[in-house]
């Protein structure tokens, strides 16, 4: 048979006892690296973003800029797409078959992890911007890697949303910049041709 099911790695039936728990606890292990990952840096940046950072309310935002309450939520599922992708690819590459898929997908999350200090803490709203695209384009390769993986080409779909969600802050990233970058009163770092 073909499709998801028939490559699900934790299909009962379909290996050992052991190798279903190995299975499990790597399920876990990544689960953990990027929600726990994802979770900490937002509970860390808490007062640098939303309602909770007067410095971030007192910037200008285009129209499309989402409620405060959306960002979470749609990171958590984001992060929970990443994880099982990512589990997905090492169950048919390990860490040793067939490394470079997993080293993407790990500097892509690093980036991801990188950003909200660029932008919120350390406030500096180009570098976030130079700094989301090149997480931007780390992400198109890991997609095209994850694609690559014989047995694994449906995982790259779960990457998707996560690529669309990044395109959108990326736009929403330099038009916060645009808006600001000529007012006096916000301090967004470093302002180019200033």
């Amino acid at each position: 048979s073909s499709g998801i099911n028939a490559e699900w790695p934790l299909r009962p039936g379909s290996m050992p006892r052991k190798k279903i728990l190995m299975n499990v606890v790597a399920l876990a292990g990544f689960l953990i690296i990027c929600m726990g990952g994802g979770g900490a840096i937002g509970a860390v940046m808490a007062n640098d973003f939303g309602d909770d950072s007067d410095w971030y309310i007192s910037l200008e935002k285009p129209c499309f800029n989402p409620p405060n309450a959306v960002f979470g939520p749609v990171w958590a599922i984001l992060y929970f797409l990443m994880a099982v992708a990512a589990f997905s690819v090492w169950t048919k590459t390990g860490f040793r078959k067939r490394p470079a898929p997993l080293i993407f997908f790990f500097i892509q999350l690093v980036l991801n992890f990188i950003w909200p200090l660029l932008f919120g803490t350390a406030r500096q709203v180009f570098a976030g911007f130079v700094e989301i695209v090149f997480l931007w384009v780390f992400i198109v390769i890991t997609i095209f890697l994850f694609n690559s993986v014989k047995g694994r080409t449906w995982s790259h779909i779960l990457l998707l949303p996560y690529l669309g969600w990044v395109t959108f802050a990326t736009v929403l990233n330099w038009s916060i910049y645009d808006l600001n970058k000529d007012n006096p009163d916000v301090d967004i770092g470093y302002v180019v041709g200033q």
